[in-house]
């Protein structure tokens, strides 16, 4: 399931929430950049996990 393109009232919101304050064109010049990492989140879910439980703990030497 994709999710909803994020409009202006979404986008505000957000910036609220992370207390931040933009003017409308860094707001402009963001977009593209959060719409790119909505597109990545909405790729994880194409992601077959099967059968394979949460790990407990994970280190990096394993990879």
């Amino acid at each position: 399931m994709q999710r909803a393109h994020i409009d202006e009232a979404g986008l505000d919101h957000g910036l609220s929430f992370a207390r931040l304050e933009l003017t409308p064109e860094r707001k402009a010049a963001m977009r593209p950049a959060l719409d790119l990492l909505v597109g990545l989140m909405d790729s994880l879910d194409t992601v077959d996990v099967g059968e394979i439980p949460p790990a407990a703990a994970f280190d990096p030497r394993w990879m």
